[in-house]
């Protein structure tokens, strides 16, 4: 069996002195969706939080694709190919729809404008309206076409591991649809 390319074991993450989240463990392996299910409050988010290194653990480990990451800034995680859509969206309001998915390539800029240009038309096709929408400031976007553009940011990174939370929230169910068939291309 293929080894995993995203190992949590036994993390556990505080607020102060609350226990937010308590003994998680799980793999993720290349190509899976893996889902995290909860109620609101459960710690989902601050899971996610922690693996993208936000947040720190008071105890455990997490390793992406056979490297520890305790030691790792957020900005090198997302350069070792790590990606997380924030809850909420998390836009550049006051940037155009082109100028926020360019900010998602600047851990790509050793590849080069042409490349950058490949991943941008990629996600033109992906989200067609967000190609019509390219110029638009983000802030006047809706919340749908804002969730497109925190996923087609990220998508400019070129992930090896997308971490999505709340994908599905202000999404029509057609969009819904759409995000979950993009693991396939």
């Amino acid at each position: 069996m293929a080894e995993a390319i995203l190992k949590v074991e036994d993390i556990n993450v505080y607020y102060g002195s609350i226990h937010a989240i308590k003994g998680v463990s799980f793999e993720v392996y290349e190509r899976e969706i893996v889902t995290l299910i909860g109620a609101n409050g459960a710690g989902k988010s601050t899971t996610l939080n922690t693996i993208s290194r936000l947040l720190n653990p008071r105890t455990g480990s997490i390793s992406f694709l056979g490297q520890n990451l305790a030691k790792v800034p957020p900005h090198k995680v997302v350069e070792r190919g790590l990606a997380q859509v924030p809850e909420g969206r998390r836009v550049f309001l006051q940037m155009t729809t082109q100028e926020n998915l360019e900010m998602g390539a600047y851990t790509q800029s050793a590849n080069g404008a042409a490349e950058i240009n490949k991943d941008l038309e990629m996600v033109f096709e992906l989200f067609p309206r967000l190609k019509e929408r390219r110029k638009q400031v983000a802030g006047t976007l809706s919340g749908g076409e804002q969730q497109m553009l925190a996923m087609g940011r990220a998508l400019m990174s070129r992930p090896k591991l997308l971490m999505l939370d709340e994908p599905s929230m202000v999404l029509a169910p057609k969009l819904y649809e759409q995000i979950y068939e993009i693991n396939e291309k």
